[in-house]
């Protein structure tokens, strides 16, 4: 077992390792844009804690172990939970709404598949203490945003209510192996089984109907909705209301739509009310962001206004996690590119000779965000000429009287002195 790494996790170097690196800087610059701070909580902490409303599945991937002392803990499955463990405990007391951003490596006991790993990576915001649409449509619309600048050509927005379904089980008044046929032929969108349902379950006629109806309440995930679209899915909603909790589920709908207007972003949300989250803790809105022809989730969020009164005073919440992974796969699938691993080269390799006016002249120039690599084993010109052909550098820079001369490398790859001012290529 030397040297080898457990099955589930991987080793990322070189541009891959720089790709995720730049994109959750560039994530979390944007959701610092918008007024979110940085959390960092810790990779792993008591398993009960972590386990707070978390459903069955996913307490099933929980990674635990003992500390010495016999407590159990676990790897963090996600973010969300010690985030709101951090606020229901030692910010309770502050203003509200807050407003966090955080990105880091999460732990599931999962089969491997596209774009995770049992440790794979997340970034994602967490807003708190604001229970009003507006707080769900920023956090869709900066989802939205996220999307966009990770350089996805197409991507979409899947957006439910898990209030409109849990007020449809609550008028159906199912026993418990009912209830969970229905939400498993829902949740997996499966004719057969919900065919199967409605043959086994004895219901009214308008019962009957509302359940026949949901999976024709959703927009096509194939394409951007828009507001025309998601309103014809909660008009049909609303004709199969059978209590005031699935009323109220719609209306809060209308609500953070006509929020979300103003964003922009409504060609990119469909709505789709067979949409029921898993993860056990969410209380309204739950979505799913999608890249059309990739083929998995590559984030999820909603409302989960319940969890933070595990850890302390009840505060509403809301907030969404990105797959970090599955962005840059969904990114190399648009725009059709495989990715092998290969060093990150610098602009140019340079020798100094030790002396301080080159040495500060290659600081100024890393300051201005050039990648420049200094010569470390006292190698002369001609094989530092030649390590430059080895690893693709085209330009090397020699300190030779009181000056830098650059040698570049012309189209055959042999190299000589440049005339003019030194440049870097990007």
């Amino acid at each position: 077992m030397q040297g080898q790494i457990p099955f589930g996790v991987a080793d990322y170097f070189w541009e891959e390792a720089l790709q995720r690196q730049e994109l959750i800087a560039d994530l979390l610059a944007t959701f610092r844009a918008w007024g979110y701070g940085d959390v960092m909580p810790p990779a792993f902490e008591y398993a009960a804690s972590l386990s707070a409303q978390a459903s069955a599945g996913l307490q099933a991937e929980m990674y635990r172990f003992l500390d010495r002392d016999g407590s159990t803990l676990a790897l963090r499955p996600e973010f969300t939970t010690p985030v709101a463990r951090l606020v229901g405990t030692r910010l309770h007391d502050w203003p509200m709404p807050q407003r966090f951003c955080y990105g880091g490596s999460v732990f599931r006991y999962v089969d491997p598949q596209a774009g995770r790993q049992r440790e794979f990576w997340q970034a994602g915001v967490e807003l708190f203490g604001a229970p009003s649409p507006d707080a769900d449509a920023e956090v869709l619309a900066l989802t939205a945003e996220a999307m966009a600048v990770t350089g996805l050509a197409d991507y979409r927005i899947v957006l439910g209510q898990m209030r409109y379904f849990g007020g449809l089980l609550a008028a159906l008044d199912l026993t418990p192996p009912q209830t969970e046929a229905l939400h498993w032929a829902i949740e997996r969108k499966s004719e057969p089984a919900l065919a199967d349902f409605l043959r086994e379950t004895p219901l009214r006629t308008g019962q009957r109907q509302a359940v026949e109806a949901l999976p024709g309440l959703s927009g096509d995930p194939s394409t951007g909705s828009g507001h025309r679209d998601i309103q014809r899915v909660i008009d049909q909603a609303e004709r199969h209301c059978l209590n005031t909790e699935m009323h109220r589920a719609l209306v809060n709908l209308r609500e953070i739509v006509d929020a979300l207007a103003g964003y922009g972003v409504l060609g990119y949300v469909v709505l789709d009310l067979t949409e029921i989250r898993s993860l056990g803790y969410y209380t309204g809105i739950s979505f799913e962001a999608l890249a059309p022809q990739s083929g998995f989730s590559i984030g999820s969020g909603g409302r989960y206004d319940d969890l933070v009164a595990h850890f302390g005073p009840a505060q509403p919440a809301v907030g969404v996690a990105l797959g970090v992974d599955r962005l840059l796969l969904a990114r190399q699938r648009q725009a059709g590119a495989t990715v092998t691993p290969q060093p990150v080269r610098p602009h140019a390799l340079v020798i100094t000779n030790r002396n301080p006016a080159a040495i500060a002249q290659v600081q100024g120039w890393r300051t201005e965000g050039y990648r420049l690599q200094v010569e470390v084993n006292g190698r002369g010109l001609s094989d530092v000429l030649a390590h430059a052909v080895q690893i693709g550098v085209g330009q090397v820079l020699a300190w030779e009287e009181g000056r830098f001369v650059a040698y570049r490398a012309n189209a055959d790859g042999l190299f000589a002195p440049s005339q003019g001012e030194i440049s870097f290529d990007e």
